[in-house]
């Protein structure tokens, strides 16, 4: 009996340095794994901001990062849009106005806005019925900023845009996609008249700064 207890005894002795081992290296294991996920938020807000002091000390800024204290906001704001034929026409009127002044601040206005848009609709594919399967919107706008007393063109140029949309056999489908790439053009115009204008204030104010 004495020669089984010990022989028993040496058997847990053997295996429990395994044991040991084994937890222990479980621990390191999910150490390794918990620092990372816990390190990586705080590491990613570090480099965002690293990089946000860096760009800033190179002169950069944002297009649209402060939209109250920018530059060109003054003088976007003194821009009078004037109307804009048709429907579509007149969405992209109220989407400048809105671009330009969205608070409705009382501004003076120094400068006119004359827009001149196109937009023709056009079918990609054909059936073999003749109807088309796909269509296509383009429209170009083309702009001029004047000084509103003197009527001197500022700036003069041309955005164009290309929306495509199903043409489904229902009649009342169709009209919607159709309807829905005009909104979609009138906000890819309106987005690049914005930046367009922005771009060229922010330049005219820095080279007619004292």
């Amino acid at each position: 009996m004495s020669k089984r207890r010990r022989s028993l005894c040496r058997r847990s002795r053997i295996s429990s340095p395994g044991v040991r081992r084994r937890k222990s290296s479980s621990c390191r294991t999910a150490s390794s794994i918990s620092w990372p996920e816990m390190a990586t938020p705080r590491l990613l807000l570090v480099l965002t901001l690293g990089a946000a002091v860096a760009l800033a000390g190179c002169g950069w800024t944002p297009l649209y990062a402060d939209r109250d204290t920018g530059p060109a906001d003054a003088e976007l704001r003194a821009i009078k849009v004037a109307p804009i034929p048709e429907r579509i026409g007149q969405r992209l009127a109220m989407a400048l106005r809105e671009s330009f002044n969205p608070d409705g601040t009382p501004s003076p206005q120094r400068y006119r806005l004359d827009t001149l848009l196109t937009a023709t609709r056009s079918d990609l594919g054909i059936q073999q019925t003749g109807l088309g399967s796909r269509g296509k919107l383009d429209a170009t706008v083309t702009f001029w900023l004047r000084d509103i007393k003197t009527g001197t063109a500022l700036l003069a140029t041309s955005v164009h845009t290309s929306e495509s949309f199903d043409i489904l056999a229902n009649n009342y489908a169709s009209v919607v996609a159709e309807e829905d790439a005009r909104i979609r053009a009138v906000e890819e115009l309106r987005r690049d008249i914005v930046t367009r204008l922005t771009l060229f204030l922010q330049r005219r104010a820095a080279e007619t700064k004292p």
